[in-house]
């Protein structure tokens, strides 16, 4: 990708998107996976000045680049965490207004943990969004499996997206579902 796209993203493209989904200002925001901040640097943009983006990634080495990216753009609503335990975050209960999970469900082993605690830090209007990307090759389900995965431990399918977004350094299309939570 040619780096005026990169940074067209960064500054434009990713915070449509993420508008698009159903981010606003003042909102919290989980990235799980979050990666080199594709999602996290433009959710920072959008949520604005009385609102924050936690980060966190597996990789500590991505954290630190992120925060360093973070300081030069002077964004003071990004917080880094690193992971302590698989599947307990450092949250509150019901503290978080949209958690972003994008090309990562393909890597854990025990998903049903991970979304059990998603839920459990999604406020209760909050939205889990999703983009499966692997789904089909290294989970070996259709996207209807997913869905159903997902709202088996409390979610329910709000939207389903069809958009442009960002994988792996370069724009593709793809499915990005919206689930809100089932009980409350």
């Amino acid at each position: 990708m040619a780096l005026n796209d990169m940074k067209n993203w960064m500054d434009y493209k990713g915070k449509k998107f993420l508008e698009d989904i159903g981010l606003v200002e003042n909102q919290f925001v989980l990235d799980f996976g979050c990666g080199h901040g594709i999602y996290t640097i433009p959710a920072s943009l959008v949520v604005g000045g009385k609102g924050r983006v936690y980060a966190i990634d597996k990789n500590k080495e991505v954290l630190t680049e992120l925060d360093l990216k973070a300081k030069d753009k002077e964004l003071k609503n990004i917080k880094i965490i690193k992971p302590v335990d698989k599947f307990k975050l450092p949250l509150p209960k019901r503290s978080v207004d949209m958690i972003l999970l994008y090309d990562v469900l393909h890597l854990v082993e025990s998903r049903k943990d991970l979304l059990t605690e998603l839920r459990d830090v999604l406020k209760p209007s909050g939205i889990l969004s999703v983009y499966p990307k692997h789904h089909q090759r290294y989970m070996n389900m259709d996207l209807g499996e997913v869905i159903k995965e997902i709202e088996s431990v409390g979610f329910r399918l709000d939207v389903k997206f069809f958009k442009t977004l960002m994988h792996n350094d370069q724009f593709e299309k793809g499915y990005v579902l919206n689930f809100k939570k089932k009980f409350e």
